[in-house]
């Protein structure tokens, strides 16, 4: 997650374009061409063999030596077999970015195995060279007038940046986006993704002040999943990000890997873009519609949408769309139909949808469009407007345009036809008004937005207070794995998956395990009720281990057996079966259980499973022994907390059919949320559980009880895509002057309420001193910011103490301190509460942050502090902080090196000598 150097892709003061030429074909003479239509102000010089002196009009060198001035960005478009052999000759230069526009590096190189995309890999590595492409579009900022591309047409200057792996994808969304006047920040493709790779570019604009939206065209993830979802759920903190997925593999899909139990990437494609808080849309239909979007769209205030439009039909459809999706139609004060009575026949519906009726004009729509931007349950309008001689397109348009720049809520427009209605979408355009061509694009456009917030709503939930787990039975979890591993065994026997369960605290139908049909028949007879029996062997002790039919692992299996007789025969059965299909090695005996289905038990299947991009995640989902379980499945990407279990239930029908159903619906959604929240603990400290399947876990009025279970194993470690609470930094400390005993931990979620009150508890002078200035009390969104962070990117840490009242805790002091991409310099904070000065709280808190930034590499720690804060000023030179006076930003700066830099790059940030 690297940005070094990227801003000499995107700010180059120099360009040099190898292999351009004035030939009809020649890409690199499309690229200056292209440079100098923009009116790129840098110097810009060609380069080529062929002893050009000059490409259109640019001066042109035969070999990188003649060039007057070594550039700040090489663009190659020569031949594929010269590109290795260009980046070695740029890096002996000491130039840092090179980005290849020439395809066809994928093939092998002669008789090698190795590619020629891995050659121009191993030629830049030993200098150091950032490398865009190969096979990528090029890059345009209009803010610098740059486009270095071979697009057809450059682009208008906006707010929005949009990063692809597609070229071709990226050119038609240039020419959408110029006949739409729609501007872009940056716009660049990343093709091959040699180097430079989508989460530095996401890093980098999402640090742009000029960016506001990022637009994302998603064929795969490469490289780290990790880093991926980092760079994405930091950027949609601060920026609207969308995200075009497309499906990787065309036609049948049979040489794609996919985790057990998962029938569809999508689905884990779908779980991580919205645990990452963005928005994915579907098609490019939608991410036309999209851009149009969050180019146009002023803040949102809700999701309350009023429709109106001079005709019933458009008012359906738009209606229709909303509700399908799930979106929420205004309900109208009276007061706003009173007004809208008086411009309106005596008949219209005095509802929302609103029909204007079809004798409606210009001035009607207008009108109509203010009052409903005025009503205080309205949170935007859709304006659906058919063509007729009362109300011409254009007319119609104009009027509206002039309400809708005067209101602070969002209005949309349709209009609806072809002939005239294209003029009145182009002034929609000119005006910055969101136009589109249907109904259902219109809904479908605000939903997008919609559903970010959602999204974000979610991401953002206050989880419940936390419960310490019971961790010396995970101790014992953790020995039971490697006790199967030593054994060279990727999978754990039903008896042992049982056990692991317990362990975590699931409940586990009490199981009787033998090899002997007699031995299960006595068995049998202990029960007071009708039996399961279930035959094992190797194939049926891996987790979701179904045939085509869905059917192969119920055949292990003879239920509601009520006589000894009837146990017998089922279970000899049972063992023909298995000794026709399995070898004695590969047969494990029997399991007898008490039958469990009484009860009006409800039957789900969860559990974990192993996606190959993305790595654990959860499923969970209806479950049984019927074909269709694989119908109802969801997933979620661990580490989750309450609101996230209550999220992944949510998706499920098993929420509606509790609901509907159970006499205690909350009381049986939470304990299937503890049991989420026991397997998410379950990943994070067993690495090398791969998979894990309850089916069925029943639900009933006596709890939760797991009737079945299957666990497999890998010598890999599992690497969770979100980076996990660490628990391993927790520490008790003593207070110095009270000398009680407290706890000094990261921050999380949970401690929401904690925080807010440790705020409230400190004086304007100390909120001063923090924050430079006097503020208010915090929202939740700048709360939840502050306490469910990126352990990846930031890291707080946190004193507590019990409360003697409730047994809770209270939060004392925090230190904060977010790095930098490059880990370079991490910028700290710290605040302590007023009435707990003297205590020592400064100086460990300061002294955890210094230990964990540079335990991570991070090169410096820095800070700032007002001239008046003699006490932090103090504290920090006690520590070993070097202070100076910053005259620019009336501030004192604090900094201290924590580690060596080795590479001239970060001596140069530094400001160093090197």
């Amino acid at each position: 997650m690297s940005t070094k150097y990227l801003k000499r892709f995107f700010k180059p003061s120099c360009i040099a374009v190898f292999g351009a030429s004035e030939k009809e074909n020649s890409m690199g003479g499309v690229v200056i061409q292209n440079l100098q239509e923009s009116g790129f102000k840098g110097s810009l010089y060609a380069v080529n063999s062929q002893g050009y002196e000059q490409v259109h009009g640019v001066s042109c060198f035969k070999r990188l030596s003649d060039l007057p001035e070594m550039p700040d960005l090489a663009i190659i478009c020569s031949p594929p077999e010269s590109v290795a052999d260009i980046i070695r000759g740029l890096g002996a230069s000491m130039v840092k970015a090179a980005m290849i526009l020439t395809g066809g590096l994928s093939i092998a190189d002669g008789d090698s195995s190795q590619t020629l995309r891995d050659e121009v890999k191993e030629a830049a590595k030993p200098y150091g060279i950032r490398i865009l492409g190969p096979d990528c579009m090029g890059l345009l900022v209009p803010g610098h007038n740059m486009n270095a591309s071979y697009s057809h047409v450059n682009i208008l200057k906006g707010k929005v940046a949009y990063v692809g792996q597609s070229g071709i994808l990226g050119t038609a969304m240039i020419d959408w986006a110029t006949g739409q006047e729609i501007g872009f920040s940056h716009f660049l493709t990343l093709g091959d993704g040699a180097d430079v790779d989508m989460p530095s570019v996401i890093d980098y604009l999402a640090q742009d002040p000029y960016t506001h939206a990022i637009l994302l065209q998603l064929n795969r993830v490469d490289g780290s999943a990790r880093d991926f979802l980092s760079a994405v759920r930091s950027a949609s903190r601060n920026k609207l990000v969308l995200v075009l997925k497309n499906d990787t593999f065309v036609g049948e899909k049979s040489g794609t890997e996919l985790a057990p139990g998962i029938h569809d990437d999508d689905q884990v494609y779908d779980a991580a873009l919205r645990r990452a808080g963005v928005v994915r849309v579907e098609t490019s239909d939608e991410l036309f519609n999209a851009l149009e979007t969050l180019t146009r769209m002023k803040p949102m205030r809700g999701e309350r949408l009023a429709i109106l439009s001079n005709g019933t039909g458009p008012n359906a459809l738009a209606t229709e769309k909303l509700l399908e999706q799930g979106g929420q139609l205004a309900k109208l004060t009276e007061d706003s139909i009173a007004q809208l009575s008086e411009i309106l026949p005596s008949h219209w519906n005095r509802s929302n949808p609103v029909d204007l009726n079809a004798d409606a004009d210009p001035a009607r729509f207008a009108e109509a469009v203010r009052i409903l931007t005025k009503d205080k349950n309205v949170d935007a309008v859709l304006m659906l407007h058919a063509p007729t001689r009362l109300a011409p397109s254009v007319e119609t348009a104009d009027q509206v345009i002039q309400i809708a720049r005067k209101t602070p809520r969002n209005v949309l427009t349709c209009f609806m036809g072809r002939a005239t209605a294209i003029e009145a979408r182009n002034h929609c355009n000119s005006a910055g008004i969101s136009t589109f061509l249907t109904p259902e694009e219109s809904v479908d456009a605000f939903m997008h937005m919609v559903d970010f917030h959602r999204n974000q709503d979610v991401m953002r939930q206050t989880p419940p207070p936390y419960i310490e787990q019971n961790t010396p039975n995970h101790v014992k979890a953790r020995e039971l794995i490697q006790t199967a591993l030593s054994e060279k065994r990727d999978y754990l026997s039903h008896a042992e998956a049982c056990s692991l369960l317990d362990l975590y605290d699931i409940p586990v139908s009490n199981t009787y395990y033998s090899h002997s049909i007699d031995e299960i028949v006595q068995h049998s007879a202990t029960i007071d009720s009708s039996v399961r029996i279930k035959a094992l062997h190797k194939q049926n002790v891996y987790p979701f281990s179904y045939d085509h039919q869905g059917s192969q692992r119920w055949r292990d299996i003879a239920y509601d057996l009520y006589s000894a007789t009837e146990v017998e025969h089922a279970t000899t059965q049972l063992s023909y079966r298995l000794a026709e299909s399995h070898s004695a090695e590969e047969q494990m005996g029997f399991c007898i259980q008490q039958m469990k289905r009484g009860f009006q038990s409800l039957q789900i299947n969860v559990g974990i499973t192993r996606d190959p991009t993305f790595g654990p995640v959860i499923v969970f989902g209806a479950g049984g022994h019927t074909v269709d379980v694989l119908a109802d499945r969801h997933v979620m990407l661990p580490p989750l907390n309450m609101a996230l279990a209550k999220e992944l239930i949510r998706q499920s029908r098993i929420c509606q059919i509790i609901q509907e159903n159970s006499y205690r619906p909350e009381q049986d959604i939470e304990h299937i949320c503890q049991l989420l929240l026991n397997l998410s603990e379950m990943i994070v400290d067993l690495p090398h559980l791969k998979c894990l399947e309850i089916n069925p876990l029943l639900v009933n009025k006596a709890g939760l009880l797991a009737t079945d279970v299957a666990v497999s194993l890998s010598d890999e470690e599992g690497s969770l895509s979100i980076s996990p609470y660490p628990e391993h930094l927790t520490e008790e400390v003593t207070l110095k002057r009270s000398g009680r005993k407290a706890i000094m931990r990261a921050i999380r979620g949970e401690d929401e309420p904690n925080h807010l009150e440790f705020y409230n508890k400190l004086s304007p002078q100390s909120i001063r001193l923090r924050y430079f200035y006097s503020r208010g009390v915090p929202t939740h969104q700048e709360l939840a910011n502050w306490t469910q962070i990126d352990y990846d990117r930031e890291m707080a840490f946190i004193i507590s103490v019990p409360r003697e009242e409730d047994h809770g805790m209270e939060t004392l002091g925090v230190v904060r301190a977010v790095t930098d991409a490059d880990n370079v310099r991490s910028e700290f904070s710290v605040v302590i509460r007023d009435d707990l000065q003297g205590e020592g709280l400064g100086v460990a808190l300061m002294s955890k942050i210094i230990e964990y930034c540079k335990g991570r590499g991070t090169l410096q720690i820095i800070g700032s502090t007002l001239p008046s804060n003699k006490g932090m000023q103090n504290l920090a030179k006690k520590l070993g902080f070097e202070n100076s006076f910053n005259v620019e930003e009336d501030v004192v700066d604090m900094k201290m090196m924590l580690n060596s830099p080795t590479e001239d790059w970060q001596k140069i940030r530094l400001n160093l000598p090197h």
